[in-house]
């Protein structure tokens, strides 16, 4: 289950809502792909339900499949442990089914992609969009001035190869682990995750990682001041006991 912090980056990020429409149609790939799940609707149809923990996220996709010409409304269910979930289903009408296309989510063909295709993410702009939907579905970020831990948690290999490369484009650095059920692209440096926050545009968010951190820098510098005062009042005193008797 995602942190308080992380909930409040993700909700500081649904407010993000890209003008280009290439921008937007990027960001809700990455929704999709990071918390979507595929079935099979009625008359043999595909469907994805993304399915999401908090309201504004939930509104946030709704808003991006609205401004791309798609009707989309928000159901509720419960999925124990983690308690209340706000779904959103695409793909029961045709436009519906188009959109899924064009967003890459369903090939020429329809059927199911499991990595994004290059058209949705060629611009960087669609990049950063791309990965802030990404975020929103699937992100989690350790609190400020906890062990630093931020993670994107993907459904397979093919796709978290694909987030690395694209956060690679961005000068992120992150690594790969792969888990029984799912893979994790991470990082566990605090300047990456400052910068990534930074880049989606949670920049509240940065800013109380900044404030915690320069906080941290100089707790531990008040540390360190007293350690050094009584090393070289150590190191004094040994010379002073190495120095020959007539010259104390």
């Amino acid at each position: 289950m995602s942190s308080p912090f992380a909930r409040e980056v993700k909700r500081e990020l649904a407010a993000v809502l890209p003008e280009a429409a290439h921008c937007r149609r990027a960001q809700l790939a990455g929704v999709v792909f990071g918390a979507g799940s595929f079935a099979i609707a009625s008359g043999g149809r595909y469907a994805v339900r993304v399915s999401l923990a908090t309201p504004a996220v939930a509104r946030h996709v709704v808003a991006l499949v609205r401004l791309l010409g798609v009707e989309a409304t928000v159901r509720t269910a419960t999925a124990p442990p983690s308690g209340r979930r706000y779904e959103v289903v695409l793909g029961e009408d045709d436009r519906g089914l188009q959109l899924l296309n064009e967003i890459g989510v369903l090939s020429d063909s329809f059927t199911v992609q499991l990595s994004v295709p290059r058209r949705v993410v060629e611009r960087r702009c669609c990049v950063v969009a791309f990965l802030r939907g990404l975020f929103v579905g699937c992100g989690s970020v350790s609190a400020p001035g906890a062990p630093v831990h931020v993670e994107f948690t993907l459904a397979g290999a093919d796709l978290g190869a694909q987030a690395q490369r694209l956060l690679a484009r961005l000068g992120l650095p992150f690594s790969l682990l792969e888990r029984e059920r799912n893979v994790a692209c991470y990082s566990k440096r605090g300047e990456v995750a400052g910068d990534l926050l930074a880049v989606l545009g949670a920049h509240e968010a940065r800013l109380r990682w900044e404030e915690r951190a320069v906080l941290g820098s100089v707790r531990g510098d008040a540390n360190r001041l007293p350690n050094c005062d009584a090393a070289r009042r150590l190191r004094r005193s040994r010379r002073w006991r190495d120095l020959p008797a007539s010259l104390r």
